[in-house]
């Protein structure tokens, strides 16, 4: 990150509480008050980390992940002013339609 790479974690692991999202953050000593005061066990975030006058800032979009409840759709910064969106939902519902789950 600290060379501008754009990076995107969904976590669906639910059986440790381990937050590598607050963990990457921690890195940079930041915390996302969303997450607190405990953080949830499933998510999906993207950080990015790009240059400023003084410095780099970090940007970050994170999700809390429920059963039942649509995937969001991530950004994806494939350079310093190039986006496109990582849209789970549509990933997770080709994939069971691939793989024949219903």
């Amino acid at each position: 990150m600290q060379q501008g790479v754009c990076v995107s974690v969904v976590d669906l692991v639910t059986t440790r509480q381990f937050n590598l999202y607050g963990e990457l953050l921690s890195q940079f000593d930041r915390t996302d008050t969303a997450f607190l005061p405990k953080p949830p066990s499933t998510y999906a975030a993207t950080c990015r980390c790009r240059r400023a006058d003084h410095g780099s800032k970090l940007t970050t979009w994170a999700y809390p992940l429920s059963i039942g409840a649509p995937l969001p759709t991530l950004p994806i910064w494939l350079d310093e002013d190039e986006c496109m969106s990582l849209e789970l939902e549509a990933s997770y519902e080709e994939t069971c339609r691939a793989l024949r789950i219903t």
